[in-house]
């Protein structure tokens, strides 16, 4: 009786434990740059209001410069940890980022963060 309960537990667990975040090593294929990354970041970091505004649109189609915000830990901070950008409500018709813009994003990240 106890070996039937202990196969229900075991049964129950692993089919009702689901996740909202991707832990290391399950990002499964390569995330693109260009090809995932670059989307989100127009329709969710780019407000159209152009550079001097103190938006993200002066820096945040180089590559160079969102590099150098992952390195520094600023961007993981705001986006993956604090999940506070995109400002949530902004004037900007932007949308906070979806379970998995942000899993893309934090896969991109653990993958190297490579220009593909």
């Amino acid at each position: 009786m106890l070996g039937i309960l202990l196969l229900g537990a075991l049964v129950w667990s692993s089919n009702g434990c689901y996740k909202d975040k991707a832990e290391p090593g399950d990002c499964g294929t390569t995330v693109s740059y260009s090809q995932e990354i670059v989307p989100i970041i127009n329709s969710s970091c780019v407000t159209g209001q152009g550079a001097g505004t103190g938006c993200h649109d002066a820096w945040i189609h180089d590559y160079s410069q969102v590099k150098s915000k992952i390195k520094g830990g600023s961007w993981q901070y705001r986006v993956l940890d604090l999940k506070d950008m995109p400002l949530i409500p902004n004037n900007f018709g932007i949308d906070p980022l979806t379970d998995e813009e942000l899993k893309l994003m934090q896969c991109w990240i653990e993958q190297g963060f490579k220009k593909n």
